[in-house]
């Protein structure tokens, strides 16, 4: 009885907000029935597109997400046989069986502190213009006054 009651306690206030809203459709309802069915399909099929469009995003969304997952646990499975490091192994990153410490450091494979090695991976590309062509143009910057402008 409760439910029926803010019912119609909610539609009263309605009519109090929105008087002249009301008093339009009263008179759509007993001037032109056929108008006011034409506006309450297309507001119900209006809302009903909205709830159609949320369910499938709603299920496109939960789609891309789980195949994200399997994807990243794909990745996982890979690195743990690649990386030799056991299902059951202590560090969860394989830090301490890659040769780390125990803290996850990489301390057997750079074995100085703040040694950089510079690796050149290839020669810089040759120039796709032939070197005849283009001008220089000689410039010289100017002053000019802000108060002019």
């Amino acid at each position: 009885m409760r439910f029926l009651r803010d019912i119609i306690d909610a539609l009263a206030g309605f009519v109090q907000r929105n008087p002249l809203t009301v008093l339009i459709i009263v008179i759509l309802a007993l001037g032109a029935p056929a108008l006011l069915k034409g506006i309450a399909a297309f507001i119900l099929y209006f809302l009903l597109g909205i709830v159609v469009f949320t369910l499938v995003m709603g299920l496109w969304l939960r789609w891309r997400i789980a195949q994200a997952r399997r994807r990243m646990m794909e990745e996982r499975f890979d690195e743990q046989f690649r990386g030799g490091t056991p299902f059951g192994s202590a560090d969860p990153f394989g830090g301490a069986a890659r040769g780390g410490d125990a803290f996850g450091g990489r301390r057997a494979r750079n074995p100085r502190e703040g040694e950089v090695k510079i690796y050149v991976t290839s020669e810089a590309p040759e120039k796709r213009v032939a070197h005849g062509v283009g001008d220089y143009v000689d410039f010289e910057e100017t002053k000019t006054d802000d108060k002019k402008r």
